[in-house]
């Protein structure tokens, strides 16, 4: 019926995914280098999108008209998802004292990555429950009641037993300097 109604045949509704992958790719690919102005990033977030699609597309069986928008649906929220993971990461190295902005040189960017390890080799040294409170608060973005309620305390527990954490953190990477 729809796709009568659209002017497709029945067995064209829905095409296999690798001709939609070859139509649709490059353009889901340069939207999310528009979005996220780093090619290697665009590239990583393109691969999700597809594999995203590949994974509901028999279950969701997009006609050939609105399989375009659904691709750019899933690439929406992968960009978006992109940003959160990009906020979380720097929400860390903030926290920690070592923030930057986004590196302008490869030297810079060795740096932040270099940091980052150091930040997770110093929470490897933390008992499960810091690195619980750590990675809930920093890493998810949950808010101290929600740390709470995930583990069980109090929101005033939660604030102080995290911010504990986050010092011994520091800490640790004072030691390893």
């Amino acid at each position: 019926m729809i796709a009568a109604m659209t002017g497709a045949r029945l067995d064209d509704a829905v095409r296999p995914f690798d001709e939609v992958y070859r139509d649709h790719a490059d353009a889901v690919y340069r939207f999310c280098l528009s979005q996220l102005r780093d090619p290697d990033v665009a590239e990583d977030v393109t691969g999700d999108v597809f594999a995203a699609a590949f994974a509901a597309y028999g279950r969701v069986r997009p006609d050939a008209v609105g399989v375009r928008t659904w691709l750019f649906r899933i690439a929406r929220n992968a960009v978006i998802d992109q940003y959160r993971r990009d906020g979380r990461r720097r929400s860390l190295l903030a926290r920690l004292g070592r923030d930057r902005e986004f590196p302008d040189s490869v030297e810079e960017n060795v740096q932040q990555r270099f940091d980052l390890a150091s930040i997770c080799t110093a929470m490897e040294t933390l008992r499960e429950r810091d690195r619980q409170l750590v990675g809930l608060r920093v890493a998810g973005g949950l808010t101290f009641a929600e740390v709470g309620q995930v583990l069980g305390m109090r929101e005033s527990a939660a604030k102080m037993a995290t911010h504990r954490a986050l010092e011994r953190v520091r800490s640790r990477l004072r030691e390893m300097a």
